[in-house]
C-alpha cells in the first residue's frame, strides 16, 4: 500500500477559503462537499482525505474563523483601559471588524444552532477572564462615580448586541427604513457614534 499523501498548506489554505464562501452561501445544510471541492480546484477524494466529513470541515472553519474574530475584541475588553474608554474602543473595533466580515455574526450563529458548544473551547481560549476584568473595571467606575451598577454580564450582552444587531437583522432593517445599498451603509456609518453615546447614557450614575 503506497503511503498517503503529505497534506500542503497551500491546498489546505484553499480548503478553508472554498469552505467558508460555501458555507455562508448556503449554510451547512445547503452546502455540498462536491462544491466545495470544485471551489477549491481538487478532486472529491482529496478533500476527504483533509477533511473526512462536512461536519469536520465546517467545525474547522468556525473554529479558525472565531479565532480570528474574537481575539482583537475580547483584548480591547481585557485591556487596563479606564471601562469609558475601552467601551468606545470596543465598539469602534468591533462595528469596522464586522463591516469587513458582515456574514461573520450569521456564520457563528449559524454553528451554534447546529451544535450549541461550539463555543465553549473557544471561549475559554481567548475570552479567558473577560468577564472577572470587567467586573473589576465596573466596580471602579462605580466607585469613582462614572457609571452606576451594572453586571458584567449585561454590560456584555447590551454592548454586543448593540454593534452586532443591524448585521444580522440588516434585510429586515432595510425593508422597515425603506434603505438598502449605499443608504445602509450611510446608516451603518453612524452606528460607532450613536452606539457609544446610548452606552454612555446607558450607563451614566
Amino acid at each position: 500500500m503506497s503511503p498517503k499523501p503529505a497534506k500542503d498548506q497551500a491546498t489546505e489554505e484553499r480548503i478553508f477559503e472554498a469552505a467558508q464562501a460555501v458555507f455562508l452561501e448556503s449554510g451547512f445544510d445547503g452546502a455540498r462537499m462536491k462544491g466545495i471541492a470544485r471551489r477549491a480546484d481538487i478532486n472529491h477524494s482529496m478533500l476527504h482525505y483533509y477533511f473526512r466529513t462536512k461536519g469536520h470541515l465546517f467545525g474547522a472553519v468556525f473554529r479558525r474563523a472565531a479565532m480570528n474574530f474574537m481575539p482583537p475584541l475580547t483584548d480591547v475588553l481585557r485591556s487596563r483601559l479606564p471601562l469609558l474608554e475601552k467601551i468606545d474602543q470596543f465598539v469602534g473595533q468591533y462595528l469596522e471588524t464586522i463591516r469587513a466580515n458582515p456574514h461573520m455574526p450569521g456564520f457563528i450563529m449559524q454553528e451554534l444552532r447546529r451544535k450549541p458548544d461550539a463555543l465553549k473551547e473557544i471561549a475559554g481560549t481567548v475570552g479567558g477572564d473577560l468577564i472577572d476584568r470587567l467586573r473589576a473595571d465596573i466596580h471602579e467606575a462605580v466607585n469613582t462615580g462614572q457609571i452606576r451598577p451594572v453586571t458584567p454580564e449585561d454590560l456584555f450582552a447590551n454592548l454586543v448586541g448593540l454593534c452586532v444587531w443591524p448585521f444580522i437583522a440588516r434585510p429586515m432593517l432595510e425593508t422597515i427604513f425603506s434603505a438598502g445599498g449605499s443608504e445602509f451603509e450611510t446608516f451603518l456609518d453612524g452606528r460607532r457614534d450613536s452606539v457609544r453615546s446610548f452606552m454612555r447614557h446607558a450607563l451614566a450614575p
